[in-house]
């Protein structure tokens, strides 16, 4: 957890799982961008920020998810990049991140196999 002293990380992730939490965080350690790991929900949203470029990256088999909370969060965050991840069998989980607003929403299995891309891609400047 962060707090008002800590500088901020470029990517927050939201994972209950920490074996897959793990292969996010090496990815981005390999390529340099700082991190920093929720449990909740909240704790995500105190680790953000408008000073700086930030990629949001969200299990959506994180339990007790909020979607009302997590839609109002990305709108007042427009500059936030939203990454969203699921089973591809969890349609219904994938829809309601689209539909929250999530910038990327893509299977587990995607995510995974493309993650440093994803993240060298979310967090490079816009050309």
């Amino acid at each position: 957890m962060t707090n008002d002293t800590e500088p901020r990380s470029q990517i927050v992730i939201l994972c209950a799982d920490l074996m897959f939490q793990s292969q996010i965080t090496g990815a981005a350690r390999l390529q340099g961008f700082s991190f920093s790991c929720a449990l909740s929900l909240s704790q995500a949203i105190g680790q953000l920020t408008d000073e700086f470029p930030q990629v949001l990256i969200i299990d959506l088999n994180q339990p007790e998810l909020d979607w009302e909370v997590l839609a109002a969060t990305l709108q007042k965050h427009p500059q936030l990049t939203s990454i969203a991840y699921g089973p591809h069998i969890d349609t219904d989980k994938l829809q309601q991140a689209r539909d929250s607003g999530c910038d990327q929403v893509l299977p587990r299995s995607q995510f995974s196999a493309n993650l440093p891309r994803i993240l060298k891609t979310a967090l490079s400047p816009d050309d």
